[in-house]
């Protein structure tokens, strides 16, 4: 097997290069005018929380801005300094505030526009919100798409607040049921039960309607990061997601068949396939046409993802069709990299591969009752990348998998000498 050594060597002794230190400035202590800046960068408005020690309603108030749903749709972003911040004392001082605990609502300029030191009901925020013209960042961007409905970045940034927003409604109303995988690592949860029909269309109504648009609309202009809020499996409480996003699925496959290797269509796919209660990724594979050699071809986290979705799905037949011919490609090659950790050790290189591939191979495997498999992939494994990290791995595994003979079994490998 031929060996390559990679090592990232930083070094200040390189010929004819200087040496430039720098560090950076200490931060000035916040002012109300850096304040209003802030503000005016963003919504221009926001909530004030000016904490004391015993400060009780305090969590009482932000449970109101995450309870409540018309002030989840306002959308203010909070501002809290604790009680020896500069910033407080000097708010403190020019509203005549003594040392109590305080909330206020900000305008423009930094302007206190509302005030109290006990906890207020939501009603008494919204009006004050309302009474001083203050409409939030999702109705602004309503107003704005109607006089300008082909605005690109206007639509998306809406649609992606309408996302988020029904989502984090949606975790409001529906109890989630927390899953993790055989060694308690947290997988994508489950809900208790759907949203009802009335409530799905309130809370996912806009929402929806403006996804299936920019997907079927084909313009994928409209694709940025931001757009990718973690809302795949709310499509198991929100019937109205669920359909939609089986209704943009082919459009999506579509445009990947058209470009195999497009990151943020593969992300885009992700999310919808998780949001329609999972896909299969196999027919979609068979249907791609990939550039000879494979150059920039399917990025891998497409496989990590869909692999850690099956895992919570339990579809342990899923995992083994995609991931199977993986290793099967993989442990044919010849070339092995060596990682140098900080202190000039050698690194498990198995690690990575384990963790992304072998690890749910494995553990499918188990759960399908098939022991003869999973032994063959760990001994492939130790054979193909010799490992002190694999038998520890795949015992504690083959453990959380209810199978204690054949982890005692996998504890006993030992690494191939040469």
């Amino acid at each position: 097997m031929r060996r390559f050594l990679v090592a990232l060597l930083f070094s200040g002794a390189l010929l004819g290069q200087g040496t430039i230190i720098m560090s950076k400035p200490p931060k000035a202590p916040e002012t109300i005018a850096q304040l209003a800046k802030k503000l005016k960068r963003g919504q221009g408005a926001a909530w004030l929380l000016l904490d004391a020690p015993k400060a009780e309603w305090i969590a009482g108030f932000r449970g109101l801005l995450n309870q409540d749903e018309d002030l989840m749709v306002l959308g203010l972003p909070v501002e809290s300094h604790g009680p020896k911040t500069p910033l407080a004392a000097e708010l403190r001082a020019q509203q005549g505030w003594g040392p109590e605990p305080v909330w206020a609502l900000l305008g423009p300029g930094a302007r206190v526009l509302g005030s109290g030191k006990t906890l207020p009901t939501a009603r008494q925020l919204l009006d004050l919100a309302e009474g001083n013209g203050i409409r939030g960042e999702l109705k602004e961007l309503e107003t704005f798409v109607v006089s300008h409905p082909d605005h690109l970045q206007a639509l998306r940034q809406l649609l992606e607040k309408h996302l988020s927003l029904a989502t984090r409604r949606t975790f409001r109303l529906v109890k989630t049921i927390p899953k993790k995988d055989a060694e308690g690592n947290p997988l994508p949860a489950d809900f208790e039960k759907p949203l009802t029909e009335a409530e799905d269309e309130r809370v996912w109504g806009r929402a929806v309607a403006l996804l299936t648009r920019y997907v079927q609309s084909g313009d994928w202009r409209l694709t940025g990061a931001g757009l990718f809020v973690a809302f795949q499996e709310v499509g198991q409480a929100s019937p109205l997601l669920r359909g939609s996003a089986q209704k943009c699925l082919p459009t999506v496959e579509e445009a990947l068949r058209q470009d195999p290797s497009h990151f943020t269509n593969w992300m885009l796919w992700q999310t919808l396939a998780e949001a329609a209660g999972g896909r299969p990724l196999r027919p979609l594979l068979d249907s791609l046409v990939l550039l000879p050699g494979d150059r920039g071809g399917i990025p891998e986290s497409v496989f990590t993802a869909y692999a850690r979705n099956a895992r919570a799905r339990e579809d342990w037949t899923g995992i083994l069709d995609v991931l199977g011919p993986r290793w099967d490609l993989k442990k044919d090659q010849e070339l092995e990299i060596i990682i140098l950790g900080e202190d000039g050790g050698r690194q498990d290189s198995l690690k990575n591969t384990w963790d992304a591939l072998l690890k749910p191979i494995v553990e499918a495997d188990l759960r399908l009752g098939r022991t003869l498999e999973a032994d063959q992939v760990v001994r492939e494994a130790m054979a193909w990348m010799p490992s002190k990290g694999l038998p520890g791995w795949a015992a504690s595994l083959a453990q959380a998998c209810g199978q204690p003979s054949l982890a005692a079994s996998w504890a006993t490998l030992t690494v191939p000498k040469g």
